[in-house]
């Protein structure tokens, strides 16, 4: 029974931790303060989710060196992720930015992923890898500008019902 809650709490504290980076990159430019804090937040708790899910729950011994690669791949993972899901949540919100925010996540949570999970490329693979993203990520900043030019006003939903309520 601990067992269950114990890793209960360490995936409560992992997804929680990647639930606020996203928040917090997709709505730091409405409030620099309050959205960097949750960002910082968020990304403490991501990283202790990910070293008590590696450490204590898969058993890995990890040398400093590693210690220290896992941290910085897991928070280019979690800022990445946290790029294209809180994109994807806000994009009414601020369409130019998010038309940035998504492409760019999509190429440094891909390339955490490779590096992570220690996945051995060779070069014409890299390449292969690297043109790809690009091309992906191209092709949705395209999109998502032409979505984000095409839409009138400015603010989403979530703004302009706060708004309204104040009124």
């Amino acid at each position: 029974m601990s067992n269950l809650i114990f890793n209960y709490l360490v995936y409560m504290v992992y997804f929680l931790g990647m639930g606020l980076v996203s928040s917090g990159i997709v709505l730091m430019p409405f409030n620099i303060m309050r959205y960097s804090t949750i960002l910082v937040i968020g990304l403490i708790l991501f990283i202790s989710g990910t070293m008590f899910n590696e450490v204590v729950i898969n058993k890995n011994k990890l040398s400093a060196i590693e210690v220290t690669k896992l941290i910085i791949v897991s928070l280019s993972l979690a800022i990445g992720i946290g790029m294209i899901s809180g994109g994807i949540s806000h994009f009414k919100e601020n369409p130019n930015y998010v038309s940035y925010l998504i492409p760019i996540g999509i190429i440094v949570s891909s390339i955490s992923f490779t590096v992570k999970n220690n996945y051995k490329l060779n070069k014409q693979n890299k390449i292969k890898l690297c043109v790809a993203l690009i091309i992906l990520a191209l092709a949705i900043h395209i999109t998502l500008s032409f979505f984000a030019s095409s839409m009138l006003g400015n603010g989403g939903d979530i703004f302009n019902n706060m708004n309204n309520m104040h009124k």
